[in-house]
């Protein structure tokens, strides 16, 4: 379903235009504004998949307001500093947040509250959450140009386990983890280029789009950052 950051302002584009062209911003990952100058999203946007080490993207920019990535609304805004979880394991997917810190400050109203840190109500199994992004939307590189979201449940710890127990794309681990999908019928999920971006319930930000097998597959549900779980270290950077 079609979104607008009209709707959701803290929603922006991760992009670098000199490694992905500018035919869509350069937007290679999601993000949401936390404070009017730091930006929360997945650490795995800052590393090479491949080398398993940081990539430096010296034009790194993150784009507000902007909800289709061919035009030329909104701000691209230069990131001057980034921090990485400092548990952050690419090899386990643990711990997968990072903070972007903006060059210049955006409108306070802008910004989507944060999970407080130990809570579990939002991780609840049937609990409703939104997902934001513009990724893939069938899992063929169908790429966007305007923002897309969709509507998922949270799936209980001990599913997603079972669903990621020691398979070849990760475990899923409950500490830093939470699942979010259709677990029997899939059709819907996050994909492909909507990494870093918002798990959303109840208008706060609980989650960070992070991994899993395919797209939108039965019995691969996505999986995400659980915010809960290092509040305290990502409000530690505001």
């Amino acid at each position: 379903m079609r979104a607008s950051t009209a709707d959701d302002p803290w929603m922006v584009a991760v992009a670098s235009r000199a490694v992905y062209g500018g035919a869509r911003s350069g937007q290679f990952c999601g993000g949401t504004l936390i404070s009017p100058t730091k930006v929360v999203t997945a650490a795995h946007c800052l590393y090479d998949e491949s080398t398993l080490q940081r990539v430096d993207r010296p034009d790194l920019k993150v784009v507000v307001g902007r909800t289709d990535l061919t035009g030329a609304a909104g701000q691209e805004v230069p990131v001057v500093s980034t921090w990485v979880d400092p548990d952050y394991d690419m090899s386990t997917n643990m711990w997968d947040v990072a903070v972007l810190t903006l060059a210049a400050p955006q409108d306070p109203d802008r910004v989507l509250p944060m999970v407080a840190q130990g809570a579990t109500a939002p991780y609840a199994a049937g609990t409703n959450a939104t997902v934001l992004g513009w990724g893939d939307l069938h899992g063929n590189g169908s790429y966007p140009a305007t923002l897309h979201q969709v509507q998922l449940p949270v799936i209980a710890d001990s599913t997603c386990a079972a669903d990621y127990h020691a398979g070849p794309d990760g475990t899923f681990d409950p500490r830093a983890m939470v699942c979010a999908g259709r677990q029997t019928l899939g059709g819907r999920d996050a994909c492909q280029g909507d990494s870093g971006g918002p798990l959303v319930v109840g208008g706060e930000l609980v989650g960070i789009v992070s991994w899993g097998t395919g797209c939108a597959e039965p019995g691969h549900p996505g999986v995400y950052t659980r915010l809960a779980a290092m509040a305290d270290a990502v409000r530690s950077q505001l």
